[in-house]
């Protein structure tokens, strides 16, 4: 049987349950997510949407409970799932002493991608910052900086997608920019997962999950 190398993803959580101290997030957490939906995370202000995201990337493990990431036909290993995501936050950092351009060469380097001059020509393109691409981000609007985020988040075309309140800081045509490229990489087969708190931009999403319903 030939492997199946669709770039369809799907994201299996089972019973996954979070805690700091004696102060639980959530538990007994299950859902699973097919590639090309949206799953909106809702929940007030630190009652786990982040720390949900994080666990679903695999930079943090969860207190119980599994996450399965399945694409291209196989089961992504944990330590590997970061390499398999994009994700968008505004506590992530960029460079502020570099331009646009080197911040994404450092990611594409360090990631060891092919092709990735083409790639970050194509990320800037997809954010409108090539007029700025070799402008220091220092000189950077925080909308600005949130744009890098989202290039450097499709850099590698993950699989998956995870936003963090991804208007965050930006203006019109920034969310504009937001609905864009989750509709283009949901129509590419990628999952995508956004944590917000504002309400219309969970109800474009095809499902809701809220933190709070999992104490």
């Amino acid at each position: 049987m030939t492997e199946d190398r669709s770039p369809i993803a799907r994201l299996d959580v089972e019973n996954v349950g979070h805690r700091f101290g004696r102060r639980i997030l959530f538990r007994k957490l299950t859902f699973r997510l097919e590639g090309g939906r949206t799953l909106a995370v809702t929940g007030a202000n630190g009652s786990g949407k982040s720390t949900l995201l994080r666990i679903l990337a695999g930079v943090m493990e969860p207190v119980r409970g599994t996450v399965t990431l399945i694409a291209g036909g196989r089961v992504i290993s944990g330590e590997d799932r970061p390499l398999h995501t994009g994700m968008v936050a505004p506590y992530l950092n960029v460079y502020d002493d570099f331009t646009a351009r080197e911040n994404l060469r450092f990611i594409a380097r360090a990631r060891r991608l092919p092709g990735a001059a083409a790639r970050i020509e194509a990320a800037l393109r997809a954010v409108t910052l090539l007029p700025r691409a070799d402008d220091r981000v220092a000189t950077y609007s925080s909308g600005m900086k949130q744009r890098i985020r989202f290039a450097a988040a499709l850099l590698a075309d993950p699989p998956m997608l995870l936003l963090d309140e991804p208007t965050s800081n930006l203006d019109e045509p920034g969310r504009e920019m937001v609905a864009r490229i989750i509709a283009e990489r949901q129509a590419a087969g990628r999952l995508i997962v956004v944590a917000t708190n504002d309400p219309a931009e969970a109800a474009r999403c095809d499902a809701a999950l809220c933190v709070e319903d999992y104490r």
